[in-house]
């Protein structure tokens, strides 16, 4: 269990607060992306084991309100999103993608099909933006550095590495399609 003062319940909702008024602030594709993803819907997020209770309004300007869930603790099938910050780390650094994590079982998602599109896009649009960001990038070097850090933490491969359980895609293309050899002109 997480015993420090920075992985509280509150810190996750200050940066998680935070966050919202950074894509607020700077308005763009990203914030288009988060309105449309959250508006108007409640979810249920899990971190280390620490749960928030999300609940956007539909009106404008959006409001986002993070509250402590701890006293109602969901069991997993009812959570939104849940992972550990190792893979939140990963993720954001480059070392994960989304996909992958959903894939191997490191990210919990949970809603109906364009819900989950909608997280999807708003990932990676945080996750791109993050790269040219400075406000985003000193958020997100807070949370590594205050957050808590498993003493070994899991090796990760490289993007490259990473094979979904479920086999590539290719590996459903029949042998003599893949051996056709074609002649540029």
């Amino acid at each position: 269990m997480i015993d420090t003062l920075n992985c509280s319940p509150q810190q996750l909702a200050i940066w998680l607060s935070r966050l919202v008024e950074i894509l607020r602030s700077q308005g763009g594709l990203t914030w288009h992306s988060f309105v449309q993803t959250v508006a108007g819907k409640t979810a249920i997020i899990e971190i280390d084991g620490i749960q928030l209770r999300l609940n956007a309004n539909h009106s404008e300007p959006i409001q986002v309100d993070i509250t402590d869930n701890s006293d109602n603790l969901e069991s997993v099938e009812a959570l939104n999103f849940g992972s550990q910050a190792e893979t939140l780390r990963d993720l954001i650094g480059g070392r994960l993608t989304l996909d992958q994590g959903v894939a191997i079982g490191k990210i919990h998602l949970r809603g109906s099909l364009s819900e989950l599109l909608g997280i999807h896009k708003l990932t990676m649009d945080i996750v791109a933006e993050s790269a040219i960001n400075p406000q985003l990038q000193r958020l997100w070097k807070e949370f590594d550095d205050l957050w808590f850090r498993p003493s070994f933490p899991p090796p990760v491969l490289s993007l490259e590495e990473q094979i979904t359980p479920q086999g590539e895609l290719i590996l459903n293309v029949p042998n003599d399609v893949l051996n056709i050899e074609v002649e540029l002109k």
